[in-house]
């Protein structure tokens, strides 16, 4: 499976990045749009009225796609397949998010992408497991010096009927590593979070160069 990246735009004042690990640190738009790693989603979702706007650039292809977190824990969106090797099409994606009532730390997302079936109609299950420790600080100040989500699930279309999964290891001061199976090739790269609205990614994917933004606008 091809795949890309994740990153976003800028706040009107530098504030410091929230504590909390779900959407402060996390929340990036994948490659075909759903919140996600650099090519595969994860749980999370949107939060309520927010507008996250991704731009994707890969070998072969450019997706601009955009998220609206519709209600807690929902989200619907799309995007635009730029391919050079296929029609261009428009895809629309959607997501929801359960949490256990006894697992505060473990979510799980049902979602499609490109429902229409424009290019690859794809339904997903993906679970994500926040192992942040309590006293972890994103500014580096106190507690422990990294924090660690995973995430794995199956999928058909893009992901060929089989599993996906990714970690990401967030440090202080705005990085991370993300790590990820796209059902076929293994994928790397760095996510920089410059505050609650912007983030980039630039990694490796199947042995290519990708970059992917996520600019998030709060309604």
């Amino acid at each position: 499976m091809s795949v890309m990246l994740a990153s976003s735009a800028s706040a009107k004042e530098k504030q410091p990045i929230l504590t909390g690990t779900r959407s402060a640190l996390t929340q990036s738009n994948s490659l075909f749009g759903p919140t996600g790693l650099m090519t595969v989603p994860t749980a999370y979702t949107a939060d309520p009225g927010q507008v996250a706007f991704g731009a994707s650039f890969g070998d072969g292809v450019r997706i601009p796609s955009i998220n609206y977190g519709a209600m807690r824990y929902v989200e619907v969106g799309g995007g635009f397949v730029d391919r050079d090797n296929g029609r261009n099409r428009f895809i629309a994606n959607a997501k929801v998010t359960i949490i256990p009532q006894n697992f505060g730390s473990f979510e799980v997302g049902i979602g499609v992408i490109d429902a229409m079936d424009a290019i690859n109609q794809t339904a997903y299950f993906v679970g994500s497991v926040d192992l942040t420790p309590p006293n972890w600080d994103p500014t580096g100040r106190v507690g422990s010096p990294i924090a660690l989500k995973a995430h794995g699930g199956v999928g058909t279309g893009f992901f060929q009927e089989r599993i996906f999964g990714g970690a990401e290891l967030l440090f202080p001061n705005q990085f991370s590593l993300l790590g990820e199976y796209d059902s076929e090739n293994f994928n790397f790269g760095v996510r920089y979070v410059h505050d609650d609205r912007f983030r980039a990614q630039l990694g490796v994917q199947n042995k290519s160069i990708f970059f992917n933004t996520t600019s998030i606008i709060q309604f």
